[in-house]
């Protein structure tokens, strides 16, 4: 038979082993709970914050634009960064731009990270590029990740403007002029002056004050800095360009700067992929 002492520390034992297993689940569901939103947030960054791709549209008003444009679609894509995307991302990128039916398709370069292409990657990437659809032009310049292979996919469904311009005349005999520029390699040797409506393309957004010493742009459109990939209270985390938000105005330039739509480290937040559509008016 236990003494009252035996059977006072038996209850206070089995007082201590409760009190220790409630705390045991108290933290295991706070654990768990952590567990639980942690992942959701990566899966969130992952497959949505970093797939979900938003159309940017903006109205560009401008006095010298030819009457013949008034009115035209011009869509910027960038940035695809393949193999941060798939063939099933560029099928839907792809779908998304032919919906809007652009009259014009600029591409502000970046096609690939650093790494190699493969020869099935090459045919993915001419695929995806000779399926977009616009009704007057398509034109693209060199990102600071392109290689040779950049000519390869692009030689056929985009006029390359390597530190070069192209007067892109419609209706009547005012054209649009599209001034694109290499961000590897900035040179203006080429480039003459005109009293044309300027469109400049450049992948590096840091050389647009470098670029409007040399040339009148009046619409210049940049990207590379995938607006930062993530951003806490409107400023990005993983972007040290100079220019890195989203429009500028420089002197009589309307300057924006596409988010892109691949990813350097797969996950974003607050600042999906764009593809940026432009409404060109003269009032």
């Amino acid at each position: 038979m236990l003494t009252r002492t035996e059977k006072n520390k038996k209850i206070q034992d089995e007082i201590i082993k409760e009190e220790t297993t409630k705390k045991f689940k108290k933290i295991s569901k706070i654990i768990f709970s952590i567990i639980i939103s942690l992942s959701l947030i990566i899966l969130y960054g992952m497959y949505i914050g970093a797939k979900v791709v938003l159309v940017h549209e903006y109205k560009i008003t401008n006095n010298n634009i030819p009457n013949s444009f008034h009115g035209i679609k011009l869509v910027q894509i960038s940035d695809l960064l393949y193999n941060s995307l798939n063939k099933n991302d560029l099928n839907k990128i792809k779908n998304q731009v032919n919906e809007i039916k652009p009259d014009i398709i600029v591409f502000t370069g970046n096609i690939k990270r650093e790494n190699e292409l493969s020869k099935n990657d090459l045919e993915i990437l001419k695929d995806f590029f000779s399926n977009l659809n616009a009704n007057l032009d398509k034109y693209a310049v060199i990102g600071n990740l392109d290689d040779d292979s950049f000519n390869v996919i692009l030689e056929n469904n985009f006029k390359i403007l390597n530190n070069s311009q192209f007067l892109l005349y419609y209706k009547d005999s005012i054209p649009l002029e599209f001034i694109g520029f290499n961000s590897n390699d900035l040179n203006f040797d080429n480039i003459s002056d005109s009293s044309n409506y300027k469109i400049c393309l450049f992948s590096n957004p840091d050389k647009i004050d470098d670029i409007i010493e040399h040339v009148k742009c009046n619409l210049a459109l940049a990207s590379s800095t995938l607006g930062g990939e993530i951003k806490l209270f409107n400023q990005p985390l993983l972007d040290n360009h100079k220019y890195n938000d989203n429009y500028y105005k420089i002197h009589e330039t309307d300057f924006f700067i596409s988010n892109g739509l691949g990813n350097q480290s797969n996950i974003r937040y607050f600042n999906h992929p764009s593809i940026n559509l432009y409404r060109l008016t003269k009032y």
